[in-house]
């Protein structure tokens, strides 16, 4: 019986050149590669299939995922300036070339260490809010907002990064009615306040929800009686708030 024949494949760049740099991440739709001792580089999942005569055939996804690599270079591009976004350093047709922050994320940071003094955590929220209410001011809605997309840079100030499944909305939209494939800006409000709840508590929270029928019912999340914002994030959670600048009020006004 003859044995099962071995598909052999290396990654590409975009340009079709084999991909030879270390790969320090990976996610759904890319990889991070190290370009350089303070630089890194995102690229998308593009791979070739090696043949019996060394030459090299692009796997048929990879147009796609081209595609959505040139999404997210959209909104890097739109979000330029804004404090808080992880330095871009430039855009290219292979990828995405970013800082490299070596503290690595807010997830790992928790994971390891024990919580600083309050003073701290609320500063990580409030650049946090600010971050995804200046994203709003740009009309890019997020999506990904998470521990694990939050690094921390050398000031231990916080760079989001990973805005494979974010969009760049046209600057004239009314986030107010933009739904977005189910998606919307109160979404957001959602996901930062799960951010906000896992920082003041020191303990990783999230939910899995895309759609606005499948926010969750009240009972479901956690106590916040032990905690400073507490009664904001409850009031987040009971769907008090519409937008991300009215939640950066409340807390403002704390």
């Amino acid at each position: 019986m003859d044995e099962p024949q071995i598909r052999l494949s290396r990654l590409l760049f975009a340009d079709g050149n084999p991909v030879t740099s270390p790969m320090i991440g990976s996610g759904i739709d890319g990889f991070i590669i190290r370009t350089g001792p303070r630089t890194v580089m995102k690229i998308p999942k593009l791979r070739a299939e090696i043949l019996s005569d060394g030459s090299l055939k692009p796997e048929k996804e990879n147009e796609w995922l081209i595609g959505s690599l040139e999404a997210e270079k959209a909104v890097y591009q739109r979000l330029e300036g804004v404090q808080g976004l992880a330095n871009c350093l430039r855009v290219s047709s292979n990828g995405i070339e970013l800082d490299y922050y070596q503290n690595g994320s807010l997830e790992d940071y928790m994971r390891v260490n024990d919580p600083p003094v309050w003073e701290q955590r609320l500063h990580w929220i409030m650049q946090l809010v600010d971050f995804v209410a200046a994203c709003h001011e740009k009309r890019v809605l997020w999506f990904d907002i998470a521990l694990r997309n939050l690094l921390l840079a050398d000031d231990w100030t916080i760079r989001a990064i990973d805005f494979a499944n974010s969009t760049a909305l046209p600057l004239e939209t009314d986030l107010a009615t933009t739904d977005w494939d189910g998606y919307t800006q109160k979404l957001e409000v959602l996901h930062v306040t799960n951010v906000m709840y896992s920082i003041s508590h020191w303990e990783k929270f999230q939910v899995n929800c895309v759609y606005a029928h499948e926010w969750p019912l009240a009972d479901s999340f956690p106590s916040t009686q032990h905690l400073d914002l507490g009664p904001i994030i409850t009031k987040a959670w009971n769907h008090h708030y519409q937008t991300i600048a009215e939640l950066r009020r409340a807390i403002s006004s704390q």
